[in-house]
């Protein structure tokens, strides 16, 4: 029988693992198109929110699978980092657009 409710948490963590390593792609591309450094490209605020997007889907796989309870806190602690650091670009590039 399958376990539906682990293979949505193992889903998780591959979706993030994916979404970083496409994000990582992009930038590259983006940076030898434009003959930038990659990190130019990290400097831009889609590319971080999507690679933070990213580590929220794979900490939130890992805190899905995993047994024990400080383990569960201290990936949902590195989510909510993530989600925090998304949220302050979202506020700093609206503080951009009304100055």
């Amino acid at each position: 029988m399958i376990d539906w409710l682990n293979l949505f948490a193992n889903s998780l963590w591959i979706l993030g693992l994916a979404l970083a390593l496409a994000t990582f792609s992009f930038a590259s591309w983006q940076a030898s198109l434009n003959h930038e450094k990659l990190r130019v490209q990290f400097d831009r605020a889609n590319i971080m929110n999507a690679f933070n997007l990213a580590g929220i889907f794979f900490c939130a796989g890992l805190a899905a699978t995993s047994r024990r309870w400080w383990e569960i806190a201290i990936w949902i602690v590195l989510s909510v980092a993530f989600a925090v650091q998304i949220v302050m670009s979202v506020v700093k590039d609206r503080r951009k657009s009304i100055e």
